[in-house]
């Protein structure tokens, strides 16, 4: 599948996993290194939030809007965090632009996502992360689904979530299983974070071995 996220700092991230392609990243960036186990916080992504990892986990993106922690290098599963992201246009082109008439609110947002054709969602549950309310999905491609976005190498695709200034795109592809909590901000706004998996076959083993740092997670008032 295909994620292209673009940074506060106009940097491109693309990642193929499906079907066998090679992840692509920026080849300007940093090495990564595993994290020593702790507990750390975002020092961007807004509001602050800290989580504890254990040993051999990384934080390799940490923007205003989008951060992301994940075993050491893996470009297959990880934890990923939204700031504000809105309903994605499901024009066959693929735009990256909002899809019309679509609320952001977490329950807005669920029901906008448990009627999309494409997908298969699981029946919302109420959910609490790190503070913050709202409610818990899980995702997939639905079987016989066809319809790609040209970059998608004719995998299945369903465009989710753009961010507010087009700053990243999160489309669901292939055989990918995600599990997400659509979470509302008392001040306004909302937050997702979405635990996934692109390749599909590993969700249950890695929702697992994300529960507690997912439970770990705790969101600043703001």
């Amino acid at each position: 599948m295909v994620r292209r996220l673009v940074s506060s700092l106009a940097a491109v991230l693309l990642v193929a996993a499906c079907s066998g392609a090679p992840a692509v990243t920026s080849p300007s960036g940093p090495q990564v290194t595993a994290m020593p186990a702790g507990t750390y916080a975002s020092k961007a992504f807004k509001p602050t939030v800290t989580f504890t990892v254990p040993a051999g986990w990384d934080n390799p993106d940490d923007a205003p809007d989008y951060l992301r922690i994940r075993p050491v290098g893996s470009d297959v599963v990880g934890i990923h965090l939204f700031r504000d992201p809105v309903a994605a246009s499901q024009d066959k082109a693929c735009p990256e632009t909002a899809e019309p008439g679509v609320g952001g609110t977490s329950s807005q947002l669920a029901t906008w996502i448990r009627g999309l054709p494409g997908l298969i969602v699981s029946d919302p549950k109420m959910a609490t992360v790190g503070g913050l309310r709202g409610v818990e999905l899980d995702i997939g491609i639905r079987d016989g689904w066809t319809t790609s976005c040209s970059f998608a190498n004719g995998a299945p695709t369903v465009p989710l979530f753009v961010g507010q200034k087009a700053s990243y795109r999160w489309i669901v592809a292939g055989t990918e299983r995600l599990r997400i909590y659509l979470l509302d901000v008392p001040s306004g706004g909302t937050v997702v974070v979405d635990v996934d998996d692109f390749d599909g076959s590993l969700i249950d083993r890695f929702l697992a071995q994300a529960a507690p740092i997912v439970a770990s997670l705790s969101f600043a008032a703001s």
